[in-house]
């Protein structure tokens, strides 16, 4: 039998709903779509000479020198580097860059006789260039020969602060005038080019150009458990986040980061821009708020950063790659923009991602690949592409014509960091990383979008300025069709789905639907005049806002392309193909994950105690618990399209596992429009902890990477 449960208030909490405020009033917010194939390389950021000009004629007596802007080597003894950082400061551009090498060692490369060892220590530079046509020339703070390094001095506790290898850079902003940077350090090589990362933390530093001199400040985060041990800073002007705003003072420093090198995904906490320094406030607790969710359309703040929720998920997020996010805020869009490293699980998703919102906590709109090293024609021309084997073999389009035989490789080879032996430049393919808007480049132009951006290749060993264009449409747009629960693009029939886009609902018009909105005990097919239909049926209309719209499907049979088509104030509308099947499963889970939205026997909610303090307690082994869950099918007793009321049970139980072990299945039907209950009986012996729970039906299982907590 099913146990009684009060659906609305749980739908509230498990639908990831939009922010109450548009991002521009008028005419809304734009959709932004990449341009396929407008990605391309402008030119060599680091060094003397182009690598791909370079490389050549390499083999020539005098190899062929395309001029850099800048001409690193000469003046700064900068010869590569990695992990561009760039920021505005009192009208100049900033910028820092990851592990250092020179001159010393590279005679293949460079004519420049200079002595000096880097020993990955890492640059910074300035500039007044103003548009990206023109060559970002940088002028580099010197120290004697060569590039100023970035050595903060010990932090306050007196514990030296580490720039050796991996230890970079990661952020800065400015701030009342004084260049603060926020330096990822900890890293502990292990020799031949291993690293532990495992320890790696996040210092506040600043930087004064008049004297050169750094200092040291707080720790922002630290592993295991931090997620901003690679941080990113954006200021955010007095009003930009809304009335009231989610901190007081303003303006508000916005802190992204990412935790475990390329295993996280993107956080965001704020702190008033006056207590950033410090990390502290009046009283001497700790300033910083964690994003910690969504509730009734509004962004959720906790001061422990235990509690912090992704804003933006890579690809798989139970599994995620991302390394470097940067982002800033376009005032001619209204919208904060965002490139991120991610998609490392499959060498045709791996790459620079962008994404946009009205605000810094979302809704993220779905992110787009703007540049794959395969897709977008960068190995084997500006990035070197090397196989051992046929099977490596993962980009037949960066060789020559005809040629894939084993070993072989295509594009500029070196220069290579570190040990030769170990990144030969001859055998070590070339990577994708740490992209880095240069916000004052970003040109918006009619119904075009350019932005560009920086990113590293490891093999040439350098920084090249890229640029992606958009096309800017004002809606309605649909950007993306996915179940609601879990983000699969697998719509199914009875199902919850949200619709994400642009200019869905009217300027300024967010809310989940009311009591009067129902009409003889029928769910709204509108809100507002906005309504939806799929596969030309009408569907059910629980929350609007521009940017994203929940409905429920209808109940009515559908499979392969189907559309979905919204409307806006009964007149306009928007169309997009999305894939339907019979089922969509998935569970619906708290705060975007991981914990799946489920009670205990008498209702109260289940959960480890930091999820809701106060309301949530881990479950027992042995206990009956209620698992809530989306998209399971046609049930015993047929849907009435559009009726407030659901029941009927599953054909067949659904096959539940809790910590690997299979679970009795006690129950499994409709309970509410839309919501599956399962009530299940925790495994004895299950140990404590955090526990993956999968659900399998029909040949298919529910999303990965959910759980719930268990206590003995």
């Amino acid at each position: 039998m099913a146990l009684s449960f009060s659906w609305a208030a749980l739908l509230a909490a498990m639908i990831s709903l939009a922010p109450l405020a548009d991002a521009q009033s008028g005419k809304g917010s734009p959709a932004l779509t990449y341009i396929p194939g407008s990605s391309v390389r402008l030119y060599q950021v680091n060094g003397d000479c182009d690598w791909v000009e370079w490389d050549a004629t390499i083999t020539n007596k005098s190899p062929t020198c395309k001029p850099t802007a800048s001409q690193t080597v000469t003046n700064a003894d900068v010869l590569g580097d990695d992990v561009p950082v760039a920021f505005e400061h009192n009208g100049e551009l900033i910028v820092t860059f990851g592990d250092t090498i020179g001159a010393a060692g590279y005679t293949a490369w460079t004519s420049v006789q200079n002595s000096f060892g880097w020993g990955a220590h890492d640059p910074i530079a300035r500039s007044t260039t103003m548009n990206a046509a023109d060559g970002l020339l940088l002028n580099f703070f010197v120290n004697g020969k060569h590039g100023l390094e970035v050595l903060p001095p010990p932090e306050p506790n007196g514990t030296p602060v580490d720039m050796g290898i991996d230890n970079i850079p990661h952020a800065g902003v400015s701030l009342n005038g004084t260049i603060y940077l926020g330096i990822k350090t900890g890293n502990v090589p292990l020799g031949d080019g291993n690293n532990d990362q495992s320890h790696d933390y996040s210092l506040l530093a600043t930087f004064d150009e008049t004297t050169q001199a750094f200092t040291s400040g707080r720790t922002i985060s630290t592993l295991p458990n931090g997620h901003f041990a690679g941080p990113t800073f954006y200021l955010a002007a007095a009003g930009l986040l809304g009335t009231p705003p989610p901190v007081s003072p303003e303006p508000v420093m916005l802190i992204y980061g990412v935790g475990a090198f390329r295993a996280s995904n993107i956080y965001l906490s704020i702190i008033p821009s006056s207590e950033f320094a410090s990390g502290v406030d009046l009283s001497g607790n700790a300033a910083t708020r964690y994003f910690s969710g969504m509730s009734n359309g509004q962004p959720t703040w906790s001061s422990s950063e235990s509690s912090a929720v992704p804003v933006v998920n890579d690809l798989d997020p139970a599994n995620p790659t991302v390394s470097n996010v940067s982002v800033f805020y376009s005032q001619p869009l209204g919208l904060w923009l965002m490139v991120y490293d991610g998609g490392r699980n499959a060498a045709s998703t791996e790459g620079v991602y962008f994404t946009y919102a009205p605000q810094p906590w979302g809704p993220w709109n779905t992110p787009q690949l703007v540049f794959n090293g395969c897709r977008d024609k960068g190995f084997g021309n500006f990035i070197f592409y090397y196989y051992a084997t046929a099977a490596e073999n993962n980009c037949p389009s960066a060789m020559p014509a005809g040629v894939a035989s084993a070993p072989n490789s295509a594009g500029p080879a070196g220069p290579t960091i570190g040990v030769q032996t170990v990144n030969d430049p001859n055998a070590t393919r070339g990577a994708v990383y740490a992209p880095s808007l240069v916000e004052r480049f970003t040109i918006v132009s009619g119904s075009t979008l350019k932005l560009f951006y920086m990113f590293a290749t490891w093999n040439p060993y350098a920084v090249v300025m890229m640029e992606s264009d958009f096309n800017i449409a004002y809606g309605p747009v649909i950007s993306g069709v996915a179940n609601a629960a879990s983000g699969s693009p697998s719509i199914a029939p009875n199902t919850w789905v949200a619709i994400t886009g642009a200019s869905l609902a009217p300027a300024g018009d967010s809310r989940t639907w009311q009591g009067a909105d129902f009409v003889g005990n029928q769910m709204p097919a509108q809100l507002d005049k906005v309504s939806a239909t799929v596969n030309g049926k009408s569907a059910y209309v629980y929350y609007i806002s521009p940017a994203q719209i929940n409905i429920l499907t209808p109940p009515d049979a559908m499979s392969g392309a189907v559309q979905v088509v919204v409307t806006n104030n009964g007149a306009a509308s928007a169309s997009f193909t999305a894939q339907a099947q019979a089922l969509s499963p998935s569970f619906f889970v708290f705060n975007g994950g991981p914990y799946i939205a489920a009670t205990h026997a008498d209702g109260s909610l289940l959960g480890p105690a930091s999820l809701y303090p106060g309301s949530t307690t881990p479950a027992k082994p042995g206990e009956t618990i209620v698992l809530y869950a989306n998209g399971f099918g046609q049930t015993s007793t047929p849907v009435v399209s559009g009726s407030v009321v659901q029941s009927g049970t599953l054909a067949t139980l659904p096959v539940v596992k809790i910590g690997g072990a299979t679970a009795t299945v006690q129950f499994a039907g409709l309970v509410s429009p839309g919501e599956f209950q399962f009530n299940v009986v925790v495994p004895g012996g299950t140990p404590d902890g955090d526990q993956p729970v999968t659900a399998t039906y029909g040949g298919l299982t529910a999303q990965a990477g959910t759980s719930i907590t268990i206590q003995h």
